[in-house]
């Protein structure tokens, strides 16, 4: 059970916005709204592929402790893509040990990315996935479960447009 009592869901049954982060996070509705702002903007408005984002968001779940996180990810598509992987290896290097970044890896990202998607998924691996799982970590989100996390999913997949 969380920590704190959750809102009711929306009788719209939006899947997001339902979900269980949301609804706690809900409790103050301004602090939501601007967290979703943000999140669909970088989601479904940037240059990065939601793919790839969603990819990023499944690996940092399990090293932050939100076990909600976590288990949205379970049962999606194996994402083997080159910048994908990139991008995996660098979000899990971020929640391991955000000091340890260095120039380096930011010329490795050059040359798969350019600097406004660097932007974009730093913003992303940072303040939207970490952020956000972190929130659920604290406030003692329990796993969603499957019928949430398959919701979750469709309503990311039906979201998604191509870039």
């Amino acid at each position: 059970m969380p920590r704190i009592e959750p809102v009711p869901p929306t009788p719209d049954g939006n899947a997001v916005t339902n979900s269980l982060l949301a609804r706690v996070m809900g409790r103050r509705p301004e602090i939501l709204k601007a967290f979703g702002r943000l999140d669909t903007t970088l989601r479904f408005k940037g240059n990065l592929p939601v793919d790839l984002l969603e990819a990023v968001r499944d690996a940092t779940a399990g090293k932050t402790g939100c076990e909600y996180c976590a288990s949205l990810g379970e049962g999606r598509p194996d994402r083997a893509e080159a910048r994908t992987s990139l991008a995996v290896a660098f979000a899990e290097q971020v929640a391991d040990d955000p000091a340890a970044i260095d120039d380096s890896m930011f010329d490795v990202l050059r040359e798969d990315f350019s600097d406004d998607e660097i932007v974009e998924l730093v913003a992303w691996i940072c303040i939207v996935a970490i952020g956000g799982q972190l929130f659920g970590a604290v406030m003692g989100l329990e796993a969603a479960d499957p019928e949430e996390a398959a919701a979750y999913g469709a309503a990311v997949d039906a979201l998604a447009r191509p870039r």
